[in-house]
């Protein structure tokens, strides 16, 4: 059922399938009809049918309709790879058996040298036989096939929303309205500068200005502090004010007329810090589990932070070993953001004690300030520095660096106005107003 699932919705299952499937491989007449419906199919469209298409296909057989229900309704989504591997070590498995029982047909009919020649000609075939992808790849004979999945994946990327804006106008003049999705942008700031203001205020923006679909993982602090926060800069008003329930009532009344405009959503998945080792895989998991519920996944998955994250391997990392765990983490969420074709804003704490360094407003923080893990900006497609000298803190500025950019130019830093007091990270209007006196003087 799984291999049919993936078969009926993905292509290259669907074209080894209907390649390689016969049907006394399978199990019942059921499946056999399946089959043939979905070899026809690809014949005729090299591509998957999806099930509304099949669905039609198969109207008129009532077992095929319930068997398609059926398989539709138990199939997870299982990694293709897996599907693959699995399919393969079938194929050979019942290659091997009828080999083995025409062989010993033939030693019984007495032909023995014809059936040890048999024996190595199978043996020689099976070891060669795979469904993987040719390592080699032909450019010509995979004109028509590549062009037709370019086009299939162009066509469902216009579907979506763009996912092309960090919010911050200095940024997004570097950025050019470059598409975001599958990338991953890592912000790097000291303790207390504000990075957790920085996630809330993406994923506030892209949810209610963008209308995309956010989830906003949160590493540290508790549930109730984070959507304190995040629902206090709904109403630009202070997280102690929400938090005492002392909000007036045309305030509340502004927010839920408002809200009727919203076409996005943003959604919260904290982890207790005490006794919870979260890793990369927790993270796919409730990925799978948003999917499960809405019937898709987040447009933007935040990262509060990066820092705080395991990897997917399982190893227990010892403190010499913190680098290469930071950059496993990293490698991680840079191909789930491909996965799920999301884009993935991820927090990381920067460590210097050198004050007077930082209090110089020409020092930037960079990849070198990476707490244990030089190297980690490697898989981002952004390393971003918020940098804040303790004059900048009490004036609220403090300077953007873009400290690598996989696809625009890096220029010098730029400073903004934040505006902490109304849980918004970015004032745009102040930072405007700021650019105008330094142009004046």
């Amino acid at each position: 059922m799984e291999l049919y699932n993936a078969a009926i919705t993905d292509n290259y299952i669907c074209s080894i399938v209907a390649t390689h499937m016969r049907d006394e491989y399978l199990p019942d007449q059921q499946f056999q009809q399946l089959n043939a419906l979905l070899k026809q199919y690809y014949q005729n469209y090299k591509s998957a049918p999806q099930y509304g298409i099949i669905t039609q296909m198969s109207s008129k057989s009532r077992a095929v309709s319930e068997l398609l229900d059926e398989i539709n309704e138990s199939s997870s989504n299982t990694d293709t790879d897996a599907l693959r591997d699995q399919f393969e070590s079938y194929l050979k498995l019942i290659r091997f058996k009828k080999a083995y029982k025409d062989i010993g047909k033939m030693y019984e009919d007495g032909q023995g040298i014809a059936a040890v020649a048999a024996m190595e000609r199978e043996a020689k075939e099976l070891s060669k036989f795979t469904l993987k992808p040719d390592e080699f790849v032909d450019v010509a004979a995979t004109f028509d096939e590549r062009l037709r999945n370019n086009k299939e994946s162009y066509d469902d990327t216009n579907k979506k929303k763009m996912v092309n804006s960090f919010y911050i106008d200095g940024l997004d003049e570097m950025n050019q309205g470059r598409n975001l999705r599958k990338q991953l942008s890592v912000f790097l700031a000291m303790s207390g500068v504000g990075k957790s203001h920085l996630a809330r205020w993406i994923g506030s923006n892209a949810a209610y200005t963008s209308g995309l679909n956010v989830l906003h993982v949160q590493l540290e602090g508790a549930e109730s502090e984070t959507l304190d926060a995040y629902q206090a800069s709904l109403i630009h008003t202070q997280a102690f004010n929400f938090e005492k329930g002392n909000i007036n009532q045309h305030t509340i009344d502004s927010f839920h007329k408002e809200l009727e405009n919203f076409a996005g959503t943003l959604k919260v998945k904290a982890y207790p810090k005490f006794g919870k080792e979260v890793s990369t895989i927790d993270i796919k998991n409730d990925c799978e589990k948003y999917k499960e519920k809405y019937g898709f996944y987040p447009d933007v998955l935040i990262i509060d932070s990066l820092d705080l994250l395991n990897d997917s391997s399982g190893k227990s990392w010892d403190n010499k070993s913190l680098r290469f765990k930071r950059i496993a983490v990293a490698n991680d969420l840079k191909d789930l953001a491909a996965e799920l074709d999301c884009w993935i804003p991820a927090t990381y704490q920067a460590t210097i004690e050198d004050q007077q360094k930082v209090d110089d407003e020409n020092f930037v923080l960079n990849g070198y300030n990476l707490s244990e893990a030089k190297g980690l900006q490697r898989p981002c497609t952004h390393l971003i520095s918020l940098n804040q000298s303790r004059k900048e803190y009490k004036e609220n500025t403090m300077r953007l660096y873009v400290a690598k950019s996989r696809f625009f130019r890096k220029a010098e830093p730029f400073k903004i106005v934040t505006d902490f007091e109304h849980e918004q990270f970015y004032s745009r209007e102040a930072t405007l107003n700021l650019i105008q006196q330094q142009n004046d003087n």
